[in-house]
């Protein structure tokens, strides 16, 4: 079924509407990503800083002097071994840093094995002279019960930065009570007007931005409306549950629980907090590498456009971002103002008449897509990704979430300048239900294997497929 329009004033005039009902009625979950990833760094210093305090107090005690080279050799090895250690025993993660036992004993198990490693390499590399016995183990012993001590107290402030949980929790009440619980946000959707629609993507684009800072949503719903919600939510890039308490009774192994009642996880987001942080950081890394080599051609992009037609430079399109929010992408404009195709409803096509004589040459050559670095920068996109689609875009007669129902859960990551897809080929237009499903079985795929190394390979394998035959 061809719909006619997708983004009429109706639906806009009423999508601020109810945006504005939910700022009144409930407010967003609070962001923890950014509170764990502080409180984590925090942390590693303060561990740093306790080894390093008590290895020195041990040496002014032993040897007279805190600046010695034998305790600097000690350090040296110690610190980094430590920290690897204490990562491979999950002693920086959340549950870790807000429960005082949890914490103090795993960084207590780290601190031991690091100095028996230090004192066995110490005997390898003939360094064991300058490392005395006594002041290994007594500074091992004292740094114990620094990190005890300074641990057990960073607890108590960690949990109460959390607000008294590690996740940020919210349920969706649909027609069921859930359980009581404090730390949780409840949204009646039924208030504000929300529904699981999958073929409303304005409405998606709702329900994708306030649950955009949970790590978890729980779905409270009757048995009849869990397939519809499963669906809407699968690319929230969010763990999703729904509440199942008939699981109660028979024990189900693989279900999970919400304060005592029985869930079914449906979503998984596809990376963990620290796998977030390493995408951003290899995002900034290379947008921050190639922008003084590309602000030169950007600019003669520019000119160029400038002088073949008049209108602007750049063209804005609202396109389904993470989570099936939208947001608007930059481009450079290779189309005549006045025929701009701002929902993408119609394939472009060779020599089309709407396309300007520059807008022929950067098109063919991805160099439209250069503006993007932009959205890179704020964070609506990455440097891989599956590429953000309009909300319009027709693969032959169908729109693309009528030609598959896993559509949408393609949207679980930030979309990308390039992506597995087009590595593969899978570029141009979509004339036919198949163009799409090669993308979509791409994407997919890429969201399920995805490491950051895949990442860096695919930005080296994207050069090679830059200049494109399906591109006009």
């Amino acid at each position: 079924m061809v719909a006619s329009t997708i983004l009429s004033a109706a639906d806009e005039a009423r999508a601020t509407t109810a945006a504005d009902t939910e700022k009144q009625v409930h407010p967003r979950a609070s962001a923890k990503h950014a509170i764990r990833v502080r409180l984590a760094l925090g942390l590693i210093l303060l561990d740093m800083l306790a080894i390093t305090a008590a290895t020195g107090f041990v040496g002014w005690l032993r040897l007279g002097e805190v600046t010695s080279n034998r305790l600097t050799t000690l350090l040296i090895l110690i610190l980094p071994l430590y920290f690897v250690l204490a990562v491979q025993r999950e002693a920086y993660r959340p549950t870790a840093m807000i429960s005082a036992t949890r914490s103090t004993r795993r960084a207590c198990f780290a601190m031991l094995a690091a100095s028996i490693i230090a004192i066995g390499l110490g005997f390898v590399f003939k360094a064991s002279e300058d490392l005395s016995r006594v002041v290994v183990v007594a500074g091992t012993l004292a740094s114990c019960v620094a990190l005890v001590l300074s641990r057990a107290l960073y607890a108590r402030f960690a949990l109460a930065r959390l607000g008294g949980s590690p996740d940020s929790e919210i349920v969706l009440v649909d027609g069921i009570q859930p359980p009581d619980a404090c730390s949780a946000l409840r949204i009646d959707v039924e208030q504000i007007g929300l529904a699981p629609d999958i073929n409303d993507p304005m409405m998606l684009s709702r329900i994708g931005g306030m649950i955009c800072h949970a790590d978890r949503v729980i779905v409270a719903c009757p048995l009849e409306r869990r397939a519809v919600w499963s669906l809407a939510l699968k690319g929230a890039g969010v763990n999703v549950e729904v509440l199942a308490p008939e699981l109660d009774a028979i024990g189900a192994i693989g279900a999970t629980h919400y304060h005592g009642t029985s869930t079914a996880l449906v979503a998984v987001g596809p990376l963990n907090t620290v796998d977030r942080c390493l995408k951003r950081m290899f995002d900034l890394s290379i947008v921050l590498l190639a922008l003084p080599m590309l602000a030169p051609v950007m600019i003669l992009v520019a000119i160029a456009i400038k002088l073949d037609s008049p209108g602007p430079v750049l063209f804005a399109q609202n396109r389904v971002g993470q989570g099936n929010r939208l947001f608007r992408m930059l481009k450079f404009r290779s189309m005549h103002v006045g025929k701009l195709d701002h929902n993408a409803n119609k394939l472009t096509t060779r020599d089309d008449p709407r396309v300007t004589r520059v807008g022929r040459f950067i098109r063919k050559t991805s160099l439209d897509e250069l503006p993007q670095i932009l959205n890179v920068l704020l964070g609506d996109m990455s440097i891989v990704g599956p590429r953000p689609h309009a909300t319009g875009a027709l693969a032959g007669d169908s729109l693309y979430w009528e030609v598959s129902s896993h559509y949408w859960n393609r949207h679980a990551v930030k979309p990308g300048l390039t992506g597995l897809a087009q590595v593969r080929g899978f570029r141009g237009n979509t004339e036919t239900d198949r163009d799409l499903i090669n993308r979509l079985q791409a994407d997919l795929a890429y969201l399920d294997s995805w490491t950051i190394w895949r990442d860096l390979v695919l930005v080296l394998q994207t050069f090679r497929v830059l200049v494109h035959r399906n591109a006009f």
